[in-house]
């Protein structure tokens, strides 16, 4: 085991210090330059905080999401047949568990609705709100902004600590 502040061998047991706020596990002559900040092993598990609830919180978008995509029109589309079914935007809001003005700002325009909510819409409506996603190839990419496009590898220097040399990823240039 190596010591966590001098990086030097410790021989035997470790020796543990809190130095702000940390603990580390430190060789003799470390524990000896901050004797102050030892501290004993009954003291480690009284001042350990309690091991917590670990909660995953989603952070990548579902695959579905990824899959469809809401068409361009599709305020028209919601205003036009909530008004054929002859649907206040009150009474279609009641059948989502919407508020009123949700609907209100989706008919203008101004929301564009969550895939899951438009499946709902689709549903109530009876309408065509979803379109199977489009995937864009890298030509197509390129294509559509006018030229080759700059990568995070055609700017990164890696130096070699070893040979003291930089070696450029990406392109040449």
């Amino acid at each position: 085991m190596e010591c966590e502040l001098c990086g030097a061998k410790i021989q035997g047991r470790p020796i543990k210090i809190r130095l702000d706020g940390v603990i580390l596990n430190v060789c003799n002559a470390c524990a000896k330059r901050y004797s102050k900040y030892v501290i004993r092993d009954s003291a480690i598990q009284r001042s350990m905080p309690r091991p917590r609830r670990v909660v995953r919180i989603r952070t990548q978008p579902k695959l579905r999401e990824l899959e469809y995509e809401i068409v361009e029109d599709f305020n028209v589309r919601i205003r036009k047949a909530r008004e054929e079914l002859g649907l206040t935007r009150e009474l279609l809001a009641q059948e989502l568990g919407e508020k009123e003005s949700v609907i209100r700002r989706i008919e203008e325009g101004r929301l564009v609705p969550t895939i899951d909510m438009a499946r709902k819409l689709e549903r109530i409506l009876k309408i065509k709100l979803l379109e199977p996603a489009e995937s864009v190839s890298y030509e197509k990419y390129v294509k559509k902004r006018g030229g080759p496009i700059l990568t995070l590898g055609d700017i990164v220097v890696i130096k070699d600590r070893k040979k003291g040399t930089e070696e450029y990823e990406g392109k040449e240039h």
